[in-house]
């Protein structure tokens, strides 16, 4: 019976302990997303992404070995089955409507498309003919006044939005440029941004400490998406996190291709 009593106060102690620790854990929390009219820039997600891979285990910055996708060999099959030829409704598949849904789509590793790459979708299509393709499409989407626009830079072409229609979208994203966040939150979008895919465990590797309340935060927040993948030897999906197209306007890059470089020796000491 004594024995009973002096247990009891021991675990109400240690739960006590716990509910501070909590308690104190989410006003730090909360302090992470403090609203200030301060604006961000992408330098800070370099900075931020230099710091922490300087100051934690360079082992945890190693890139994994990537096994190849098992769908890599189908892109012949699939210019086998571009134009002048009928889809499976029988309707005919235009070069023009090709780029056009490549372009929609998206590069898979959200890189832009080259004409080399767009003219390798389709047979009997030079990379001088996709140049000729785009501009027709951009004109076709001026004279509809339509929002849409095909845009080109060194590194490729990428579907955008018209730059008079840009209103539009910060409208629906909301006011992001008044989120001030904190050094930590911005270092744990640094290591999403320049790591898309990333894991909790690997953020939490490479800054040394838990970071999945604050990706849960930065989730809500609509700065970062999160993708369940289940691992091929089976078991639990795991969690990985993206940044999302808010995440881009807050930082004003078009692509993730617009992060500032960080030097290699940094990121991978």
């Amino acid at each position: 019976m004594d024995d009973d009593e002096h247990a009891k106060p021991t675990d109400h102690d240690e739960s006590g302990d716990s509910d501070d620790a909590a308690l104190e854990f989410k006003e730090e929390l909360a302090d992470e997303f403090a609203e200030d009219l301060d604006g961000l820039s992408m330098d800070d997600l370099g900075a931020a992404y230099a710091r922490v891979a300087a100051e934690h285990d360079p082992e945890a910055f190693a890139q994994p070995e990537e096994a190849a996708p098992e769908n890599e060999a189908s892109e012949t099959d699939i210019a086998d089955e571009e134009p002048g030829h009928s889809d499976a409704d029988g309707a005919y598949v235009t070069p023009e409507a090709i780029v056009e849904a490549a372009l929609f789509v998206g590069h898979p590793e959200n890189k832009r498309f080259t004409e080399q790459r767009l003219a390798s979708l389709m047979r009997d299509v030079s990379p001088e003919e996709v140049v000729v393709l785009v501009d027709q499409l951009n004109e076709s989407y001026k004279e509809a006044d339509q929002g849409l626009r095909i845009m080109r830079d060194e590194q490729g072409y990428r579907m955008s939005i018209a730059p008079e229609v840009e209103a539009v979208r910060r409208s629906f994203l909301g006011k992001v440029r008044e989120t001030r966040l904190s050094q930590t939150a911005i270092e744990v979008l640094s290591l999403v941004a320049y790591q898309p895919g990333i894991t909790a465990q690997k953020v939490q590797d490479q800054r040394g400490r838990e970071s999945g309340p604050l990706l849960n935060q930065l989730v809500r927040r609509q700065l970062l998406k999160m993708e369940r993948i289940k691992p091929p030897e089976g078991g639990r999906a795991i969690p990985h996190y993206h940044p999302t197209e808010r995440f881009l306007v807050l930082f004003g890059l078009q692509t993730l291709d617009d992060l500032p470089q960080v030097d290699e020796a940094v990121r991978e000491p």
